[in-house]
């Protein structure tokens, strides 16, 4: 029996001559005997079992998730249903569609949850009914699409099954190219989860259908499907799956990378609010720890609120951001942050750099409400009027100056303000053009 470690590198012998296999999460220890194979009591996988249900010989279960078909069924011929949201794509049409609606006109925030409550179906159909998402510039899972080309190839049915509304679907499906149908969400009925399975098996058939999906939504789905595909997923999930349907192929997750989050809140871009100690500099308090330190409270304060706007720029940009070759690659529209998180981040860096500014005076107060004011109304609309970016630009440095001076308690010139503002345009108007 140990002739099978040569030929089956995966395979650890321990000092009991037994071999461990690793099945998702779990790993199967089987003693060799000549008679019988005893199994941990915990994992309900044993390796006899496997390999004969997949006419496999131990050493050629290569990949511990990716087991083949079972017998009796073409591949080719077996219908392969394919989520969208999170799957096909990186990000969420729902979000995608919510982000836009809100960008067009905020107050929309105050009907969103009146469509909720009459269900998610009917709140995917209101917005599908008023946005119109570009999808040749969604972030697509590449090695996901190669394969699904594969499939196609060789002429085996395809279908998108999504849960998004089907004028949010149908676009998609057109412009790939690779689905001979969609199905969707048509305002009543959320396709989702068991609702998606019984859909399903009601066309296909119990065990009918492959299907690809990336969430533990889609769990139901998989425990009626032939085989699972699990995409853009954490091993943890594909275990889960394989305890339901035997997963035929795993592709790597997106990771939201604590390097993506900082190049998404821009931290490098905190020296901009260097002005607020020139105050401090030319009055020559700096020694002055009680002042350094509102100066130092002020700094932190505008920059928490500078990382927010950040964010609040980058949600309100993706359309803009994915037709330009560079900032294609921001994290938001390339897919590699969540949109949920980023609606929900921004408002709390916000209130976060307020709650400071709460204990400084009202002067500072004022200064940083008016920089938050101005800084988002040019993420909305006045950096796409050319004198007004100047402008605003000019004023949100200028601010920071003020912002200085109302920190460590020292009157501040107007003339010194207006003198700043105009340089600061000069510099502006030169830089730009």
């Amino acid at each position: 029996m140990r002739g099978w470690g040569a030929l089956a590198p995966e395979f650890r012998w321990n000092k009991r001559d037994a071999c461990q296999k690793p099945i998702g999460l779990a790993t199967v220890t089987a003693v060799i005997r000549p008679n019988y194979v005893q199994t941990n009591p915990n994992h309900h996988f044993r390796v006899v079992e496997i390999c004969a249900r997949y006419g496999r010989k131990p050493w050629q279960m290569t990949h511990p998730l990716a087991m083949p078909a079972s017998p009796g069924y073409e591949s080719s011929t077996v219908p392969l249903c394919v989520d969208l949201d999170g799957t096909v794509i990186k990000t969420d049409l729902v979000w995608e569609s919510l982000v836009r609606l809100l960008r067009r006109n905020p107050l929309w925030l105050l009907i969103v949850p009146l469509w909720l409550l009459r269900g998610r179906a009917w709140l995917k159909q209101q917005l599908a009914a008023r946005i119109k998402v570009d999808v040749s510039t969604l972030p697509y899972i590449e090695p996901l699409l190669d394969f699904l080309r594969g499939e196609q190839r060789s002429h085996r049915p395809i279908l998108l099954v999504t849960a998004a509304d089907l004028r949010m679907a149908a676009p998609v499906a057109a412009h790939l190219g690779l689905f001979t149908e969609v199905m969707a969400s048509e305002g009543k009925i959320n396709l989702r989860g068991k609702n998606k399975g019984a859909r399903l098996v009601e066309r296909f058939g119990l065990r009918g259908f492959d299907y690809a999906g990336n969430s533990s939504v889609d769990l139901p789905v998989w425990e009626r499907s032939r085989c699972a595909i699990v995409v853009n997923a954490p091993a943890r999930l594909a275990a889960r799956a394989q305890r339901l349907a035997p997963v035929s192929h795993v592709f790597a997750p997106t990771k939201f990378s604590a390097c993506a989050w900082l190049q998404a809140l821009r931290p490098g871009r905190w020296v901009k609010n260097l002005i607020l100690f020139i105050p401090l500099l030319i009055s020559g308090q700096i020694t002055e720890s009680e002042r350094s330190l509102k100066a130092l409270l002020g700094f932190v304060a505008f920059g928490l609120c500078a990382s927010g706007i950040y964010l609040l720029n980058d949600l309100a940009d993706l359309d803009l951001d994915r037709h330009d070759p560079v900032r294609r690659m921001r994290p938001f529209a390339a897919g590699n942050l969540p949109l949920p998180a980023g609606l929900v981040i921004f408002p709390l860096l916000l209130a976060a750099g307020a709650g400071l500014a709460c204990q400084m005076s009202q002067g500072f107060l004022a200064a940083l409400g008016l920089y938050v004011v101005l800084a988002a109304s040019y993420s909305w609309h006045l950096k796409q009027v050319p004198m007004l970016k100047v402008l605003c630009l000019s004023g949100l440095l200028t601010i920071r100056l003020w912002a200085g001076y109302a920190a460590i308690g020292t009157p501040c010139s107007f003339w010194l303000l207006a003198l700043f503002f105009i340089i600061l345009i000069a510099v502006k108007k030169i830089l730009i053009g």
